[in-house]
């Protein structure tokens, strides 16, 4: 498991100075106009998974930041190539003694699905509910103890642009808290997820139904 009290160090060129580090570099990456715009290349094998005597790897390509106190991150995520289960981007939120993923992830049937893994420390799957395509706006948020993640999909219609759902969650040692972007490629060569509109605020999202 990533044990993040050893905090991530910043490497040279990190594409957002002063905050923003990387947790594990990627393949590639490059950033946009914009300091919310980024695309990040998992290479193959890339992910953060506990499940003993099955599979355990823990080299996830991600960039986060820590956070002090309540707090939202969200950023809309489209995987660019993602051919293989398990390819994905999202977002992640670690501590010292676990991590929680949220992913725009391709599932065994060869839809997209927001789906979600809690290692604390041994992974706990869960995939929510299916996606037009391979792309969602994520959020994830802490309020006090509790945290949440949600989702919401390209406006169509007015309740489309809800936030909705997908799992809440509480994490040990939550004292130091880190969150981010990443893309994973656990079953292939590569996986490149672009991430626009990344941002982060101190006030909670407080309605999480």
């Amino acid at each position: 498991m990533t044990q993040v009290s050893r905090a991530p160090r910043p490497e040279p060129g990190a594409p957002f100075p002063g905050e923003w580090s990387w947790l594990g570099p990627p393949a590639e990456w490059t950033a946009g106009p914009s300091s919310g715009e980024l695309r990040l290349t998992a290479g193959a094998g890339a992910d953060l998974y506990a499940m003993p005597a099955v599979r355990e790897v823990d080299a996830l390509p991600a960039l986060v930041r820590r956070f002090d106190g309540d707090f939202r991150l969200q950023a809309h995520v489209t995987v660019e190539d993602g051919d293989t289960f398990a390819d994905a981007g999202g977002l992640v939120v670690l501590t010292g003694a676990g991590s929680v993923k949220v992913c725009v992830e391709r599932t065994t049937s060869g839809s997209w699905a927001v789906v979600t893994v809690a290692s604390l420390p041994h992974s706990d799957e869960a995939m929510g509910p299916s996606l037009p395509g391979p792309a969602a706006e994520l959020l994830v948020t802490r309020q006090g103890q509790r945290f949440a993640a949600l989702f919401r999909t390209p406006v169509r219609t007015p309740a489309d642009g809800d936030w909705r759902f997908a799992r809440t969650f509480t994490l040990p040692d939550s004292r130091e808290v880190w969150a981010g972007v990443f893309a994973q490629a656990p079953l292939s060569d590569r996986c490149t997820a672009e991430f626009r509109g990344l941002s982060s605020s101190p006030v909670p999202l407080r309605d999480r139904r």
